[in-house]
């Protein structure tokens, strides 16, 4: 195949196969243990014979002398404990299997999240993704444990003991089944809407949960603006959502449980009513009509579950529907192998790119320029002139359209690069830290999995980090949870000190100091300065401190290059970038004098 058109391969979309039914895809996960799913139905059926041969051991006893109920009842207690085995090897075995497989679904739907592009993931609520983790994964695991071993059992023992009943006394069994296939009917018609109920409800779920996480993560900006009525009202109107779908759904299942009854009490009218008359008629027996009451017991309970079997497979639909739909989201294509890296390159050439999230407007404007080793460049403009979209498209985050133009990495096209191999070669400091859960050296640590402590102290020290994370309950082994209990300044130096233990070749570097104070902003900037040695780095800011340090500056406007230049030939040649200095940088660190005697 030539290399035009693997490329190719790489950006079309291709037609993705018929997906397979819903059940086919759930037993793909199920298979692996097949054992257990196996010794689950093994003994759903001893469980079924025993229950059946129970009841004519018990009719044997009735019709049996008396120097033989001794030996009956024996065996009937054998038979007992045979079906306390069974019933509680069927909650093990399916307990057991279902918990496997929906580890492995879970997993499988995580790292389908994690391959997701960034452009997908934007696009969906964090907390319905969370809930379908969650929420949808437990109505399949509550159904396997519950009532997976009853698709076995209940035929087996439906089918033996009518058969059993009809061999008994056909007249009878037949004249109180009269209304079963009326009962069939409506449960059928009453379950359908249950599947998209229930999906509608754990929708509703989904979005509770988003709301949750917004209440949660920004609980800050909550407060600070006095909008905690605001963000309750809009949790109390989703809640209100979900009490609506979830009472529809609750309204149905209710309306089954009568029907259940029905199934239930009316043909044991019917076998009281008929039974005296065939025992007047020397019809039947008394070990006949035991029998008969024992047995249609077995019958009625298939019937009256196909309610709740008919419920229960609708909204396991409902979920693994949901799960699925995850698992079918595309994935980013990364079908093109490591190749050998060419660090002499330059490190980042922009040609002409023009790009558009909605394919409508364009966020970058046949924008061109290059990043030489060891050069410093600061993109500077106002917001939403395009700054960040560089970024986001030098991470592989998006896609250029055909025709969009060419952006190249150390000499080489995007769209030539193995994704996980371009972004080894680029380390990001952003301006709002992500921390993990967890302690500081593991956030640090993120930078290369392979890094020794030593290595981690080493970078901490560079990023000026180590004294305060000395300074800290644990030092390097203090939990700062998700959000982090440190300023602004130490987290920032914590991302440095990760994108040092990177060691990466390409700098990125989005507004690192535009949020810090200035004691905060001249500790972070020498951090910055000493990451910034030896590398390519693209900075984006709006302080003057990092600019009047970069090698060039662009300004962007409307996604295309205005200006390009360094900082004290833009302020001499009197254009926009001037305008802009002295609107907002001068007057952000108070040095306008000396630039106007300088310029």
């Amino acid at each position: 195949m030539k290399r035009s058109d693997t490329l190719a391969s790489r950006k079309s979309k291709s037609q993705p196969p018929r997906p397979k039914p819903i059940f086919f895809r759930l037993m793909a996960y199920i298979k692996p243990y097949s054992f257990w799913v196996l010794l689950t139905i093994v003994t759903s059926l001893m469980a079924a014979g025993v229950d059946i041969g129970m009841g004519k051991l018990i009719e044997q006893m009735v019709d049996s002398s008396s120097d033989k109920l001794l030996f009956s009842a024996g065996f009937i207690g054998i038979m007992a404990l045979i079906g306390v085995i069974s019933k509680y090897l069927i909650k093990y075995a399916s307990t057991r299997f279902s918990a496997y497989a929906l580890r492995d679904l879970r997993n499988a739907v995580a790292n389908h999240l994690e391959n997701l592009p960034v452009s997908t993931v934007e696009k969906q609520q964090s907390g319905d993704l969370v809930s379908r983790l969650t929420n949808d994964t437990t109505v399949l695991q509550n159904f396997f444990i519950h009532h997976f071993a009853n698709l076995f059992y209940m035929p087996v023992v439906f089918v033996s003991a009518l058969t059993i009943l009809l061999l008994t006394s056909w007249k009878l069994i037949l004249f109180s089944l009269t209304l079963l296939p009326v009962g069939i009917a409506v449960t059928a018609i009453l379950s359908r809407p249950i599947s998209k109920y229930s999906e509608q409800l754990q929708e509703q779920l989904g979005s509770a949960n988003a709301v949750t996480q917004d209440m949660i993560g920004g609980i800050s900006m909550v407060k600070a603006f006095n909008r905690q009525d605001t963000l309750f009202a809009k949790y109390s109107k989703v809640m209100q959502q979900v009490l609506s779908k979830s009472l529809l759904l609750e309204k149905r299942r209710a309306l089954m449980s009568p029907i259940s009854i029905l199934l239930l009490s009316t043909p044991l009218i019917f076998m009281v009513v008929i039974g005296g008359y065939l025992i007047e008629k020397g019809e039947l027996t008394s070990g006949n009509i035991i029998i008969f009451l024992y047995m249609f017991s077995f019958v009625l309970q298939p019937i009256s579950m196909i309610p709740v079997l008919s419920a229960q497979v609708q909204e396991v639909t409902g979920a693994a529907r949901r799960l699925f739909d995850v698992l079918d989201m595309s994935v980013e294509q990364d079908i093109l192998s490591f190749q050998d890296v060419d660090l002499n390159a330059a490190p980042i050439e922009f040609e002409n790119v023009t790009f558009s999230y909605d394919g409508q407007t364009n966020v970058l404007n046949g924008l061109s320029f290059w990043l030489q080793n060891q050069q410093t460049i600061a993109l500077v403009g106002s917001s939403g002139c395009g700054k960040s979209t560089l970024f986001k498209l030098l991470c592989g985050f998006y896609e250029l359209s055909p025709g969009g133009g060419t952006i190249k990495v150390l000499g080489r096209p995007l769209n030539e690069w193995n994704l996980k191999q371009l972004r080894s070669q680029i380390s990001l400091v952003s301006q709002d830290t992500h921390l993990f859960p967890g302690s500081i050296a593991e956030n640090i640590g993120f930078g290369n999995l392979h890094a020794t402590r030593d290595d981690i102290v080493r970078v901490a020290k560079e990023a000026n980090a180590h004294d305060f994370i000395m300074q800290q309950p644990e030092g390097y082994e203090t939990v700062i949870g998700e959000r982090g209990s440190l300023s602004g300044g130490q987290k920032q130096r914590i991302a440095i000190a990760r994108a040092l233990l990177k060691d990466a070749p390409i700098l990125l570097l989005d507004e690192p100091t535009s949020a810090l104070d200035t004691h905060s902003e001249a500790i972070v900037q020498e951090a910055i300065e000493r990451v910034m040695k030896d590398r390519a780095v693209l900075v984006i800011s709006h302080r003057l401190t990092t600019i009047d340090k970069a090698d060039c500056v662009i300004f962007m406007s409307d996604g295309k290059i205005v200006e390009c230049n360094t900082h004290e030939q833009l302020i001499r040649s009197n254009g926009p970038y001037k305008k802009l200095y002295f609107k907002q940088f001068v007057l952000q660190d108070g040095t306008a004098s000396a630039d106007r005697e300088g310029a």
